[in-house]
């Protein structure tokens, strides 16, 4: 499809998917002026009736039918994460740009297959990693790129959620049950993949750092599941800073301690967890804008629906004719860390990544 097509008029969206993860997705795409949904399906009719019937929009009774409607210009893709490489590959094969949730795909060569097709096809191919939209990244973004804080000489990763155990059956939201996210070839992995990964992808975007290798440990400590609940490890970067990722699916009591520590030579930055309300804390010890040094200072953001930032990012970048800003190879990155950390926990080895 020519991307030029769609300056003139609101980039149209379709649905696959329509469990949990498409409802603040469809509630942006009808909010914004720049899209517009247009058709929803989902191989579990309830589902899709429920979808269909909220946002007074169209449900299709085959998945044929919706990437052969010519008035999709985008299929946004959220299903478990075993299917969704094989559903963007046909959704790129119907000539229908794509949006897919996190992480795209399970494997390397997946991805790499998709960026590709993509690319041959000369359609965009996007990822919604949505939480490096939070306010506080964009601001952690500007300084240090800025040089506020100096080089980056260290990272701290920390994800401690405190899930229910019916999580893993049914997700937060108990709207249909499938025990998809405990089984390790439909899910690919547990906390850091379904978690960690946000922190993983506004990290790259932040620093523009890249990891080098990676040395690990997983366990599975509070449930009989085959995928992780926990995980350390020790990362190196392309720069020689060294990082740190500690994460756990059911630490009692955690609450709003999904966050990332940025240590530099000349300074730190301490984002707060992207789904809270918290300011981001710098400390400087020189002087930068109006901050003064040897003291911390909060910086605060207006609060923005990151559904609705990433959804009008992706469709100003169809109209323009643009880069979509969150691509295959965003998602690849952070796909080959966790990838390595697993490598690394089964093989008792660091593991460098090309």
């Amino acid at each position: 499809m020519d991307k030029g097509m769609l300056e003139s008029k609101p980039v149209r969206f379709g649905i696959v998917g329509c469990g949990a993860a498409s409802i603040p997705v469809c509630e942006a795409i009808s909010a914004s002026p720049l899209t517009e949904l247009v058709a929803v399906y989902d191989v579990y009719q309830d589902l899709a009736n429920d979808i269909s019937q909220r946002f007074q929009v169209r449900k299709m009774e085959t998945l044929e039918a919706l990437l052969s409607d010519s008035r999709v210009d985008v299929v946004y893709v959220a299903v478990p994460h075993y299917l969704l490489a094989h559903l963007t590959r046909q959704v790129l094969e119907s000539g229908k740009h794509a949006l897919t949730e996190k992480p795209l795909a399970i494997s390397l060569e997946e991805i790499d297959g998709l960026i590709k097709l993509a690319a041959e096809q000369k359609l965009a191919l996007g990822v919604f990693y949505e939480m490096r939209y939070a306010p506080a990244h964009a601001s952690a973004r500007e300084l240090i790129q800025t040089g506020a804080i100096g080089k980056v000489i260290g990272v701290q990763i920390q994800t401690l959620i405190d899930k229910p155990l019916t999580y893993w059956q049914s997700g937060y939201s108990n709207r249909s049950m499938n025990p998809w996210r405990s089984i390790k070839a439909q899910a690919g992995g547990g906390v850091v993949l379904m978690n960690t990964s946000h922190l993983l992808d506004a990290l790259f975007y932040i620093t523009g750092l890249r990891v080098a290798n990676v040395s690990a440990e997983i366990g599975n400590l509070t449930s009989n599941l085959e995928v992780e609940d926990m995980a350390t490890a020790t990362l190196r970067f392309n720069n020689d800073a060294i990082g740190s990722i500690f994460a756990g699916a059911h630490i009692s009591g955690a609450n709003n301690e999904e966050c990332c520590f940025i240590y530099g030579t000349e300074g730190q930055i301490r984002l707060p967890d992207p789904y809270g309300s918290d300011p981001l804390r710098i400390y400087l010890k020189r002087p930068y804008n109006q901050y003064s040094p040897e003291q911390w200072h909060s910086i605060s953001a207006e609060p923005v629906s990151v559904y609705l930032q990433a959804i009008e990012e992706y469709a100003r970048a169809l109209r323009s004719g643009g880069c979509v800003p969150i691509d295959g190879q965003a998602a690849r990155q952070v796909l080959a860390v966790i990838l390595a950390m697993y490598q690394s926990a089964a093989e008792k080895k660091t593991i460098t990544i090309s």
